[in-house]
């Protein structure tokens, strides 16, 4: 009895905790790969309509300085705008667009809309209303009225009452429209295609780039923005023709050229 007891112990410990002469097998190549860690989820945004961002305030400025072709004349044509989005979608701001400035023959002229404004902001188009006035220095001043729409192409055109620069008589009519196209090129950067006209005989265009140079969109976002272009601006003022014939016109300023344009854009 006591020796079948003492075959069996060496089996049994055998059995319990395996040969240690006897070399583990090694994982077959074609078994189941580990598991690895799991990749960031790539960015599902599109580019071509990004989430709108809320709860942010953002100011906007640009300017396309020139010297004119004409001996001794020189302008420039600019915008600002500080705006703030809600966390519903809808935003007001402020802006000055456009802020025109020549200067040639009898001194420099300016042109200047300053609106109030407001919109309707989604992900994928913006409708508003601005409200304010034109002031003009050869020129007519007087109330402005601005429609707008946007995002990838931004549209606003000018309504303004002022006094007929040959009756003198209070007029209703058409004034101006800007027009900028934004072309994402990747995620930080956009071909950007600006422009503006107005019956005041004053354009400009510029074709250009956009660049996010850090932030995601939200509070803490830098933008930056350069192009070049050509403008021609015009300050002239108004004959009065109920008046004696005779008279001269009040003064005026031309100029024209081409134009190099920076923008800068914080958002906070």
């Amino acid at each position: 009895m006591i020796a079948a007891v003492t075959a069996l112990l060496p089996a049994l410990w055998l059995a319990v905790v395996g040969d240690p002469l006897v070399a583990a097998p090694t994982p077959s190549s074609s078994g189941p790969p580990a598991v690895a860690a799991a990749a960031p989820a790539p960015a599902t945004d599109s580019i071509w309509a990004p989430p709108q961002q809320r709860e942010m305030t953002r100011l906007e400025l640009r300017l396309s300085p020139f010297l004119g072709v004409p001996t001794n004349s020189w302008g420039g044509v600019g915008e600002a705008r500080l705006e703030h989005y809600f966390r519903a979608p809808f935003m007001v701001g402020l802006e000055l667009a456009p802020l025109a400035v020549v200067a040639s023959g009898d001194g420099p002229g300016a042109l200047a809309q300053a609106r109030v404004h407001g919109a309707y902001v989604n992900d994928y188009f913006a409708i508003g209303l601005g409200l304010g006035g034109q002031l003009q220095r050869f020129g007519r001043s007087g109330l402005s009225v601005a429609p707008t729409h946007g995002l990838h192409l931004s549209l606003e055109y000018a309504y303004t009452r002022a006094p007929n620069r040959y009756t003198g008589q209070p007029s209703t009519g058409f004034s101006d429209v800007l027009a900028t196209l934004a072309v994402p090129l990747t995620r930080r950067l956009s071909l950007e295609l600006d422009g503006g006209l107005a019956l005041q005989a004053w354009a400009y265009t510029t074709i250009g780039l956009r660049h996010r140079l850090v932030g995601d969109g939200g509070p803490g976002t830098w933008f930056i923005s350069g192009a070049f272009g050509g403008a021609w601006l015009t300050d002239r003022g108004g004959c009065n023709y109920t008046a004696d014939l005779a008279s001269p016109c009040s003064g005026s300023a031309v100029s024209f050229g081409p134009t190099i344009s920076v923008g800068l854009e914080r958002r906070f």
